[in-house]
C-alpha cells in the first residue's frame, strides 16, 4: 500500500556508492530497488545542483504538470516543459538492477567512474562522490547554523 502522498509507497534513504562498468552501467542500491518495486525511472538534470535527479516514473507523472493549450504562449511554461520533458531520460533497471547511464547526464554531474546515490525521500540523486560528500557536509553545517540562530532568537525572547 502506498504511503499517503507518496504514490510509490516508500522512501529512498541512505547514501551508497557504486562504480560504473565499461558499458556505463551502475547497480542501483538494493534498498532503492525495493522502493521502486520494478518500475522505471525518469532521470533529469537537477535545476539546483550539479547532480542527476532520479524520479520513479509514476511519481514524475503525478508531480510534473501536464501541458495545457494555454501553455503554448507562456515562456515560463515552455522552459519548464523543455526541462521536464525534452531534457529527461527514461531508465529501467535491468534484471540485475543496473541502469545504463546517459553520457550527457554523467558529464553534467561530473561523474566519471563512481556514483554516489543519495536518498531524498520520494526521489534520489546521483552525484560525483566527492561532490556528494561536500554537499552533505555543507548541509550539516547549514542545519547547525539555523538551529543555533533559532536557539539564540528564543533565548532573546523572540520566536523561533
Amino acid at each position: 500500500m502506498a504511503a499517503e502522498g507518496n504514490p510509490i509507497g516508500g522512501q529512498f534513504r541512505g547514501t551508497y556508492r557504486n562504480r560504473l562498468d565499461a558499458k556505463k552501467r551502475v547497480s542501483v542500491p538494493a534498498s532503492f530497488r525495493t522502493v521502486l518495486a520494478g518500475q522505471g525511472l525518469v532521470l533529469r538534470r537537477s535545476s539546483k545542483h550539479n547532480c542527476i535527479e532520479a524520479w520513479p516514473a509514476n511519481l514524475f507523472a503525478h508531480d510534473v504538470p501536464a501541458i495545457t493549450p494555454n501553455d503554448f504562449n507562456d515562456d515560463e511554461a515552455d522552459d519548464s516543459y523543455y526541462v521536464n520533458y525534452a531534457d529527461t531520460v527514461d531508465a529501467v533497471p535491468d534484471g540485475e538492477g543496473r541502469l545504463v547511464m546517459d553520457e550527457g547526464l554523467l558529464r553534467f554531474a561530473g561523474i566519471k567512474d563512481s556514483i554516489a546515490f543519495l536518498g531524498k525521500n520520494q526521489i534520489f540523486e546521483l552525484w560525483e562522490p566527492q561532490a556528494a560528500d561536500d554537499m552533505i557536509e555543507a548541509a550539516r553545517i547549514r542545519m547547525q547554523e539555523r538551529a543555533a540562530a533559532r536557539r539564540a532568537a528564543i533565548a532573546n525572547g523572540g520566536a523561533a
